[in-house]
């Protein structure tokens, strides 16, 4: 009887935790996404500081080299390549910036999937995620207006979130 007792209390127990334990787990996850994309905005901001221009556009997981930190000394570059190439619930991370200089036509425009976002300077895409909607909303939330639809914080594609540096 005592064991059935002990069993019961466990279960009690492991089903409070668990689901606790969870949305803890969530919160770290969506956290480090905001905080990647306001370091990635940081950088190239001070890029474009630096330099008076964004880089150009670039394939999903490549940095631009002139921020990439190639000694291990985070003065010589913006960013470490590890931190951009990494992986954040399956999607990789991608930058679509315009040259000052360079054709106008040649601006990144987001229209797709009822997005709002229209034609940028600078933009970092969060490409090939597998989360669901309903977790980019919470992390829309945080950043923006907790609509996807609208603000500086889009889904622009299947599965495709797009944070907006600089219109």
């Amino acid at each position: 009887m005592e064991i059935m007792v002990a069993v019961a209390i466990l279960g009690i127990l492991i089903a409070v935790a668990v689901p606790a334990y969870q949305r803890y787990q969530r919160k770290a996850e969506e956290t480090q996404l905001v905080n990647n994309l306001r370091i990635f905005s940081q950088a190239f901001n001070t890029f474009a500081m630096k330099y008076g221009t964004f880089p150009g556009s670039q394939p999903v997981g490549t940095l631009p080299a002139g921020l990439v930190d190639n000694n291990g000394d985070s003065m010589q570059g913006e960013l470490r390549d590890a931190d951009w190439t990494s992986t954040w619930k399956g999607g990789q991370y991608k930058w679509d910036g315009w040259v000052v200089g360079t054709s106008s036509s040649s601006k990144p425009s987001f229209t797709g999937s009822g997005s709002t976002i229209g034609t940028v300077t600078g933009a970092i895409s969060i490409v090939g995620t597998t989360t669901d909607t309903t977790e980019m909303t919470e992390i829309d939330a945080i950043i923006d207006d907790g609509n996807l639809s609208t603000g500086s914080f889009q889904q622009t594609g299947s599965n495709q979130y797009t944070y907006v540096v600089q219109k």
